[in-house]
């Protein structure tokens, strides 16, 4: 007996030490510390001392710098940076540097094989250049990024600020990216140092982040842009540019006219928000607030109109209530179904409140959604938005081609503003005209002129949702370009006849290249053949007469609001609610309003909670604050990620 004991613990012996070894995968971080002296320009001196754990044979490790980073503020702005990086060494160790998918490696090792435990110390300036933040600065730093894929654990940092700060505006998030979770991290301001650890152990692709709110002007960066114009190049680039639009748009644009089938029903395997990105190309938050009624026609919740008070008056709300857990297989379905319910974590309890296990509740109200389901509707728009869906239906090599037509919109109108007025003004007053009148009149052109917004529909007439958009480029264009246009611009225009030939000519320029620009995207087969039958159903929508209608109830009688989601997305909501008016069918078991049943007060009902359903869906807390400092985890610049080798 004895002797099956010993020869059973020699062979369990491996995997109990495996198991007390760190990590659970060929290698893991045990000690991550790092020291960063934030200089006045807005760059990083970094020192990372890691100790790597191997478990099996390796050469070392890389570590993966970011060349550009995508800001991300929890109240949903963003803005880009391009990293300059340098004074890389390694200490200690060979090491080689190299360029990889917008990332600086760090490769360090030789090809010595290693096991076990081992430190480095790596030393690297990270300089993010001018400061994005209107009206503030922003030091948004990811300490560690989310691209490291193993565990870390022993995580200590030191932050050196070259000024003092506002200790209030200091927070951090750690997590998934967007993640807003604070509670894992204790920290401590001692002057103007920033000391503290993450309690626990971060798994692969977890992020820890760090963002300060500073005063405008604390970092000093010198802008060393500059301009050499002539005259003559305000006339002949814009030509160019237009030839090269074009060029673009005969090569890549050009795709067959989508063949329109008339159907009762839309494509089928899609939800409403899912048949409103393939109708436009691109998802939006209408898109995704329809599935609120997609959702409670499938029998996962109860809307009711009810009563609330707000300052000791009554007024209008509504309830949403869970019928049942979600059962399907759409991860957007479900995260909608669970951003409604999961509880709301705020004031000074939520750090306290994040530590433990809380269920989803059963029931909510659509004005508790404020300030809180906004996180959901910003994922399932970038789910559905997703590079992998676009490609599906669109040629790869037509996406993401509007960036080459902005920039030669851009340098048009400041090539064309600037020569005149360089020669009228001082250079205060040419800035303030570029930036002001310029880009209100490239929001006028782009949303009014040339109707580029993902809401318009496709032959051309703005839906109800682009209507805001085309608003705001009037709004803009017209109140902030007009007026400087008139009291500064044109006069400068004036002074020679050339320069206002040489503008207008730009302007018309502008006009045929954001034409190309919207006709750019290219469909694929897939991509075409479905578009082809949602037209086809969104024109039998606007069109189908009273006794077709009558037969698809009488077949189906949960037919009208089985359609109803796809009408929101489709832009015909009301146009289809009308058209039920004279027809009679029960009223859903889904909804409860206050008043008796029929189609018309329904339909008043039913586009009232669509329309309160955006606005608490949609709204986000406003910016500044403590807490997590407005910062989500992996939102900031630098961070990246690692690897062994």
């Amino acid at each position: 007996m004895k002797k099956t004991l010993a020869i059973s613990f020699l062979l369990l012996l491996p995997i109990i030490l495996t198991a007390q070894s760190p990590g659970n995968g060929e290698y893991a971080l045990t000690k991550y510390k790092i020291d960063m002296i934030v200089n006045e320009n807005n760059s990083f001196l970094i020192t990372e001392n890691i100790t790597a754990y191997y478990h099996v044979d390796k050469r070392g490790i890389e570590r993966l710098l970011p060349l550009q980073n995508k800001i991300i503020r929890l109240d949903g702005t963003q803005s880009y940076n391009r990293a300059k990086i340098s004074n890389i060494e390694v200490k200690g160790d060979i090491f080689k540097v190299y360029n990889e998918s917008g990332n600086r490696v760090i490769s360090v090792g030789d090809e010595t094989f290693i096991t076990g435990s081992k430190d480095y110390e790596i030393t690297y300036l990270y300089d993010i250049g001018k400061d994005k933040g209107k009206g503030f600065d922003d030091f948004y730093f990811n300490l560690i990024g989310d691209k490291w894929d193993t565990t870390i654990e022993g995580i200590e940092f030191t932050i050196t600020m070259p000024k003092s700060f506002d200790e209030s505006k200091l927070g951090f998030s750690s997590g998934l990216k967007n993640a807003t979770e604070n509670s894992n991290i204790s920290y401590e301001v001692n002057g103007k140092v920033i000391s503290g650890r993450y309690e626990g152990i971060l798994k692969a692709e977890e992020a820890i982040t760090v963002r300060l709110e500073l005063p405008d002007g604390y970092f000093v960066v010198e802008d060393d842009d500059s301009l050499d114009l002539m005259m003559s190049l305000s006339l002949i680039i814009p030509i160019v540019f237009v030839f090269l639009a074009i060029g673009l748009w005969l090569r890549i644009g050009r795709g067959e006219k989508p063949v329109e089938v008339i159907e009762f029903y839309p494509p089928e395997g899609f939800n409403s928000a899912e048949i409103g990105f393939l109708y436009t190309g691109s998802a939006d938050a209408t898109d995704v607030v329809s599935l609120l009624i997609y959702l409670a026609n499938k029998g996962y919740i109860k809307i009711e109109e009810i009563e609330e008070k707000k300052s000791f008056v009554e007024s209008s709300g509504y309830k949403i209530t869970k019928l049942k857990e979600y059962d399907g297989d759409n991860s957007n379905e479900r995260l909608f179904l669970s951003g409604l319910f999961k509880p709301k974590l705020s004031g000074i309890f939520s750090a306290l409140l994040a530590k433990t296990q809380i269920e989803e509740k059963d029931e909510v109200k659509l004005s508790e959604l404020k300030n809180n389901f906004y996180t959901t509707l910003n994922a399932i728009v970038d789910s559905l938005n997703a590079k992998a869906n676009k490609q599906k239906i669109f040629e790869k090599n037509s996406l993401n081609k509007n960036f080459y037509f902005w920039i030669m919109a851009i340098a048009i109108l400041a090539l064309v503003t600037f020569v005149p007025m360089n020669e009228y003004d001082d250079i205060g007053v040419v800035i303030s005209s570029i930036l002001f009148t310029e880009i209100g009149y490239l929001l006028f052109i782009a949303l009014t002129v040339v109707r580029i917004n993902v809401n318009i529909s496709i032959n051309g007439k703005p839906t109800k949702s682009a209507m805001p958009a085309i608003l705001m480029g009037l709004a803009f264009g017209v109140c902030f370009g007009a007026p400087l246009f008139i009291f500064s611009i044109l006069p400068a225009l004036s002074l020679d006849k050339v320069y206002m030939f040489n503008y207008l000519n730009g302007i018309a320029c502008i006009i045929i290249i954001f034409f190309c620009m919207k006709h750019i995207k290219k469909r694929t087969e897939y991509g075409n053949k479905l578009l082809g039958r949602i037209i086809g159903f969104k024109t039998f929508l606007d069109t189908a007469e009273k006794h077709k209608l009558e037969a698809l109830v009488t077949k189906n009688p949960e037919y009208f609001y089985h359609i109803l989601p796809f009408t929101y997305v489709l832009g015909v909501s009301n146009k289809w609610i009308k058209k039920f008016e004279n027809i009679a069918f029960e009223a859903p078991k889904w909804y409860s309003g206050r008043s008796a049943f029929n189609t018309a007060t329904f339909g008043h009902s039913i586009n009232k909670t669509m329309i309160i359903a955006s606005k608490a869906m949609s709204q986000r807390p406003s910016k500044g604050g403590s807490g997590s400092g407005g910062g989500v985890s992996g939102g900031g610049s630098g961070g990246g990620g690692g690897r062994s080798r």
